[in-house]
């Protein structure tokens, strides 16, 4: 196996497809174009036998065999793309769940570092390409390996000079036209996705952050910086133009050295008087649908292509020993307090340009800090580093529990909300979340009054990213989820920005005071990155990004 090769490998066996389905299908669609082949082959024995003027009822049969095999593809066809569709499903959510699995394990700070729209491109669109793998390449490769026997097999009988010209015809299209095609793919297929991860990119960018970039005068820019990604991504197309040409002719190519041999055969046939009318209308009309199956290969040749990328991608993705079998990890027992300690921390992306130099910080269980700083010092990287989210570019972070990770949780200002009810929005920190509890904890970051206009409760289904929820909203529903996480050590970024000041201040004020009236437990230690530094407490401790201490 090449080491090329090996990611797609490991790809398949995370797919955990079950050979009895892949089997069922892979029946069907032979069974869909074995109809078919066979409706060809008696529709050209039926023409030409009854041009010879039989008595009708020697037709009988054929006439009967044409109607059977012509309802016999449709329901074939159906079955097919039944199986097909629900071995590919299946291989996905078994892929993803692997995906997600291995990504919750990795202990780096590579996703964090990735673009988020690459990351959506590879979670997304990478996974889906294997998905796809399923029903382009594999399902119809295995298929033109059965129908090349059958075609063969059926004319072998008939005329051993046409069965050889079939034989070469076929290998042309079956060898040349995937070759051509998954040439062309794998010339480009790299470069293409990456220019897609671009676009993708550039294109949250400005969705995301229009108002901004508009004020600050960059919105042109930006644009700029998209077309440009865009005219990347059309050239990356256009080169695969070329082999994808000679792809696409060698198919027709091989189907007509296929007719010329038969015509040759079935001339020299009639000639000898070797063969019957019906057999020789077989011969000329039959290798017309004999390469149903081939032509399928291009296509399924460049998805192959397209699979290895994106599994060589997926494998970068989740890194040294990744995939698993996609069974849920055991959940370590999480500590009920830790600290939270960094010791001469510099943090930021790049060591050209670090964020926070030399910080030392030693926060007991229940300690509670606030991080303010002008906007760009600095403070959402801090954070993430806190929480092991972006490696340090030097010093060290440390906890008192088992792992940083299992001590720390981080809710980040954009923090995604699902397409799913607003229960399964909370409980997505939380799998035993009770009603009663989510309930608690929505009118506790002030959403009671929004939830009784809801129309189904907890029910409800809120759109993708919170598109149907306001800004406030938003992160009053992100601030549920600390709320309901009750975690040792939470880290909240900018959780009171859109709301009304009074309301902000209320909410920022019952994060950083210990007590009854506090949102999260006395217990656990608290940080807070605000703009607001005039709103937090007076005896909480402030630590200023950005500016000189």
């Amino acid at each position: 196996m090449t080491a090329q090769a090996a990611p797609l490998r490991r790809a398949e066996r995370a797919l955990a497809i079950p050979p009895a389905r892949l089997l069922a299908a892979v029946l069907a669609a032979v069974a869909t174009l074995g109809s078919a082949f066979a409706l060809a082959a008696v529709s050209a024995y039926l023409v030409t036998r009854a041009w010879t003027m039989p008595p009708v009822l020697d037709l009988t049969v054929a006439v009967v065999m044409v109607r059977a095999l012509g309802v016999s593809r449709g329901v074939f066809r159906w079955l097919e793309r039944m199986l097909t569709h629900d071995v590919a499903l299946r291989g996905v959510v078994s892929l993803r769940t692997s995906l997600f699995t291995a990504l919750a394990s990795r202990t780096d700070d590579a996703l964090t570092r990735l673009r988020r729209g690459e990351l959506l491109s590879r979670l997304g669109d990478d996974a889906q390409e294997l998905g796809d793998h399923v029903i382009k390449a594999i399902v119809p490769a295995l298929v033109a390996a059965v129908m090349l026997v059958v075609v063969l097999a059926t004319f072998a009988p008939l005329s051993l000079p046409a069965t050889a010209a079939m034989a070469a015809s076929l290998l042309l299209a079956a060898v040349a036209a995937p070759y051509f095609a998954h040439r062309a793919a794998a010339l480009t297929e790299q470069a293409l996705l990456t220019t897609r991860g671009d676009v993708t990119s550039h294109s949250l960018e400005i969705l995301d952050d229009a108002t901004s970039l508009r004020v600050d005068g960059r919105l042109d820019g930006a644009l700029a910086r998209l077309a440009a990604a865009q005219s990347a991504h059309d050239a990356a197309i256009d080169r695969a133009a070329r082999p994808a040409a000679f792809a696409a002719a060698a198919v027709p190519a091989s189907m007509v050295l296929a007719v010329t041999g038969s015509l040759l055969a079935a001339g020299a046939a009639w000639t000898a008087g070797d063969l019957s009318a019906g057999q020789i209308g077989i011969l000329l009309l039959l290798p017309l649908s004999s390469f149903e199956a081939a032509t399928a290969l291009p296509a399924a040749a460049t998805q192959h292509a397209r699979s290895r990328a994106a599994a060589e991608r997926l494998d970068a993705l989740i890194g040294e020993g990744g995939g698993g079998d996609g069974s849920a990890p055991v959940p370590a027992e999480r500590p009920a307090t830790a600290s939270l300690t960094a010791r001469d921390l510099t943090a930021g992306w790049s060591p050209d340009a670090p964020c926070v130099r030399g910080l030392d910080l030693d926060l007991a269980p229940g300690s509670r800090l606030a991080v303010v700083g002008p906007s760009g010092s600095g403070k959402s990287t801090l954070l993430a580093t806190l929480a092991g989210l972006l490696a340090p570019l030097g010093g060290e972070v440390s906890s008192d529990a088992a792992s940083l990770r299992e001590a720390v949780t981080m809710f980040a200002e954009d923090g995604h909300v699902f397409a799913t009810t607003l229960r399964e929005n909370l409980r997505v920190v939380r799998r035993d979340l009770s009603d009663d509890e989510a309930l608690a904890a929505l009118a506790a970051v002030g959403l009671d009054d929004w939830l009784a206009t809801l129309p189904h409760g907890l029910e409800t289904m809120l759109g993708p990213d919170g598109t149907t929820v306001s800004g406030g909203e938003r992160r009053r529903l992100l601030l549920a989820r600390a709320v309901v996480r009750r975690g040792p050590v939470l880290l909240l970024d900018e959780p009171t920005e859109h709301l009304d000041t009074a309301r902000g201040d209320a909410l920022l004020a019952a994060l950083l005071t210990p007590g009854d009236e506090s949102l999260v437990p006395a217990s656990s230690t608290v940080v807070v990155v605000t703009h607001r530094p005039e709103a937090v407490p007076a005896d909480t401790p402030v630590l200023r990004i950005g500016e000189p201490r």
